[in-house]
Order: C-alpha cells, then structure tokens, then sequence
C-alpha cells in the first residue's frame, strides 16, 4: 500500500508540475490560442477523432484474435467495449486501472478465467511495442533528410526506439517461449517454487498454467500473423489521425507523415511516465515542445496541443462511460478492485 501511495503522488507531482509549466507559456497567450483552435478546420478534427475511436475496433479485433488459443470465439462489440471501457477508465482513475477494468469485463464477456484473460492483455502491450518499432522505422523513411540533421530529438527517438525495439523483441522471445515450450518452463518455475513454502506452490502453478494458456496465439502462425499485421496498422492509424490533425490547423506542407509517425512516437513515450488521470499536462507539454521543434509558433503550438488532447481522450471515454454504465461497474468498484490486487500489498 505505502508502494502505491508514494507512486500516486510522484503520478500527481508530475502532472501537476507539467500543467503549471503547460499554462505559465500560455500566460498572455490565451487570445492567439482561441483564435488557432477556432481557425482549425472541423472537418479534419472530426476525421482525426473518428481515426482515433476506430483505433479501438481494430484493438479489439486484434483481441478476439489472442482469444481463440483458449477455445473463445469472443466477438469484436464485446471486445470493443471492454476496450473503451479500459480507455475511460485510465481517463479518469491513477496508475493504470483501466487495465483491471476492461480485463474485467472481457473474462465476465467471455466467461474465462481472469488469469487467462490478463495473459492475453500482456500481449496486447507486446505486439503494441512491436507496432510502436514499426512505425518508428516508418518514420526514420519518411523524415526528410534535412529533418534528420537538424533535429535533435530525432537522434533521441532513435535511441529510445532501438531500446523499445529491443524490449519488444526480447517479450516476444520470452513470450515464444513460454507458449510453445510449456512443460520445460513449467518444469524450470517448479524448481523456482521450491524455494517457496509448500502450501504457496499449487495455486502458483495454478496462475502459470492460467497465464500460459493465454499466451497460446504464438502457437497459432495464422493468428501471430493477424494480430501482427494489426499492430502495425493500429499505430499507422494514429498517426493518420496526427497527419489530419496537421491538415486541420494547415501544417502539412511542413509537416510531412513522418512528422505524424514522430510525434506518435514521441507521446507514446510521454504517457508511459507515471501521471495523474487524463494525462493531463504532461500530454500537453510533450506535444507543445514537439510542435516547436517542427517549426510551429506557440500560439498554433499550444493550439494543436489542446485539440489533440480532446480528440484522443474525450470522444473514447464518453463512449467509454457509457459502456460502463450499460455494464453496471461503477468506478468505486474498478478503484477498490484495483486496491485489492495490487502486488505490493
């Protein structure tokens, strides 16, 4: 408990102190920021945020795909919502616990075990890190040479990609071999057990071959292929989005679609820091920085960095909470459950 508390609260020092530094450059700017929203094209802000809520239909066709392993034909609404579910709930709740939430209403959807169900969500983030490299590499093509010189957090991002692409590789390495040398590495988690007292070592082996079980797509080529060949499409589509985005506020003669694969990279990276919900600020001031360093004033800056926040957030957790609603889960129960599970506990 004393674990999650302190993690709260650096989650909370962060995204206080990113607002604070957010709103202090928007200090006497406020004018030339309403007039670079109003002056935004809405078609191609309705057109990013339909990109943006149908990201979720592919994550949870991709989903229903990591399922049949375990004998599940889930359909793609049910996953769908348990998606959006998880989405509104990382909106609105600390540390994540959009994660339990829409693991929670998968296993109730499909009626499978929870362990089961959390194995499949842990290759979500796997084939995720594998899109996330991939569309780095799209945009290391698509980036302009001049680009690629001048710019010095591209140099970054090709850092912190190879080391994304590195993690990405080693889980599916590790994951490969989880799932298709089964009895050699429950045989070696036996021997790990040992060292455990007795009574501890049943329900262990229990989780593991829980855990195990769905992880059973790797073994499935047809279906490694499709969830593969998703990944990848799910992460151009966001950076589609980020592209009508730049067609919105009239930016696309400067930014070319390796500057949308760039500054997907770049938030994908930000919001994997510990944070309050909403990824308030901390969403802000990354994409405000990014903007500049293409070019952008602050004004248009700050702009983009407001719209593209409401775009990736609030259509997915209205239709989110919705679903929840419809579900009758109400967050109390998410927030308690999440408490309850906790490992540091």
């Amino acid at each position: 408990m004393q674990k999650r508390k302190g993690i709260t609260l650096i989650a909370w020092a962060v995204t206080i102190g990113a607002l604070a530094w957010f709103l202090f450059d928007l200090r006497g700017e406020w004018r030339q920021v309403g007039h670079a929203i109003a002056s935004a094209d809405l078609f191609w802000i309705l057109v990013a945020s339909a990109i943006l809520l149908g990201e979720f239909v592919l994550r949870a066709l991709r989903w229903t795909i990591l399922l049949r392993p375990l004998g599940v034909q889930a359909s793609v609404r049910d996953m769908f919502d348990a998606q959006v579910i998880g989405a509104a709930v990382n909106t609105l709740l600390p540390l994540r616990a959009g994660e339990l939430a829409k693991t929670m209403v998968a296993s109730r959807r499909t009626q499978q075990p929870f362990i089961a169900v959390v194995s499949t969500a842990v290759m979500e983030r796997v084939y995720d890190l594998f899109g996330l490299l991939c569309v780095f590499l799209i945009m290391l093509v698509a980036l302009p040479d001049h680009a690629q010189s001048e710019n010095e957090l591209v140099a970054n991002l090709k850092l912190y990609g190879g080391i994304f692409g590195a993690i990405s590789l080693t889980s599916m390495m590790i994951f490969f071999y989880l799932a298709t040398r089964k009895q050699a590495a429950r045989a070696a988690f036996e021997k790990i057990l040992r060292l455990a007292p007795s009574p501890a070592r049943a329900p262990f082996l229990h989780l593991f071959d829980g855990f195990v079980a769905g992880l059973g797509n790797v073994r499935d080529f047809k279906g490694l292929t499709q969830a593969t060949a998703l990944s990848v499409l799910m992460w151009i589509n966001g950076a589609l989005a980020i592209w009508c985005l730049f067609e919105a506020f009239d930016m696309t003669m400067s930014h070319p679609f390796g500057a949308a694969c760039f500054t997907g990279v770049a938030i994908a990276l930000t919001v994997a820091l510990p944070q309050a919900p909403g990824f308030v600020g901390v969403f802000h001031v990354a994409m405000q920085k990014t903007m500049i360093l293409w070019g952008q004033g602050d004004a248009d800056a700050n702009g983009f960095a407001i719209v593209f926040w409401a775009v990736s957030f609030l259509p997915v957790t209205t239709v989110g909470l919705w679903r929840l609603y419809s579900e009758g889960i109400a967050l109390r129960q998410i927030r308690k459950q999440s408490i309850a599970t906790d490992p540091a506990d």
